[in-house]
């Protein structure tokens, strides 16, 4: 065989199992996340996030979600802030895990955020199906201490009425990120 057909052969190949890997990933996880994936939030909706949240360097910020640490990782750049992360997913959490292994004070959790305490939170991101909103909701009620920030990317939150309403501009979909106030 030549050696360019080898080539093509491993390329081919090893993408290919890259996408098994990752239904795979996502299978895992369905009993838990009720069919959401992992996607990457855009920089663009994340600095318009970021901008519109007012954050220090000694807050806390859990990402419900993380996926590989974006959102963590901007905030903490731009703030200092201490991160959470939470995520089922193993392909995105290992993902996460080496984005964010050199990046100081961001904590990454291979766990169900329904399972764990987050009333330390002074802000909550989430990028959840509108499924999972309504139990949601009812976490954010019984845990969150009053007047930490609440980001929900495209899904509104059930019985929570937003602050603002933000629709960032150059982003590909015009899909709303909504913030609360608890």
């Amino acid at each position: 065989m030549s050696t360019p057909l080898l080539i093509i052969l491993f390329v081919g190949g090893s993408l290919f199992t890259v996408k098994i890997i990752y239904a795979l990933s996502v299978i895992v996880t369905l009993p838990f996340s009720q069919g959401a994936f992992f996607v990457s939030t855009s920089r663009k909706r994340i600095s318009a996030v970021l901008n519109a949240v007012p954050m220090t360097n000694n807050q806390i910020l859990i990402d419900l979600g993380c996926g590989d640490g974006r959102v963590l990782r901007m905030a903490n750049k731009q703030f200092g802030i201490t991160g959470i992360g939470y995520e089922l997913n193993p392909l995105a959490y290992i993902k996460a895990k080496i984005l964010c292994m050199f990046v100081k004070n961001i904590h990454l959790k291979y766990a169900n955020f329904y399972k764990e305490d987050i009333s330390n939170a002074d802000v909550v991101f989430c990028y959840l199906f509108p499924d999972v909103m309504k139990t949601v909701a009812a976490k954010l009620k019984a845990e969150l201490k009053e007047g930490a920030y609440i980001v929900s990317c495209n899904f509104k939150i059930p019985d929570f009425v937003p602050e603002t309403i933000l629709y960032p501009k150059g982003t590909l979909q015009n899909d709303p990120i909504y913030l609360y106030r608890n």
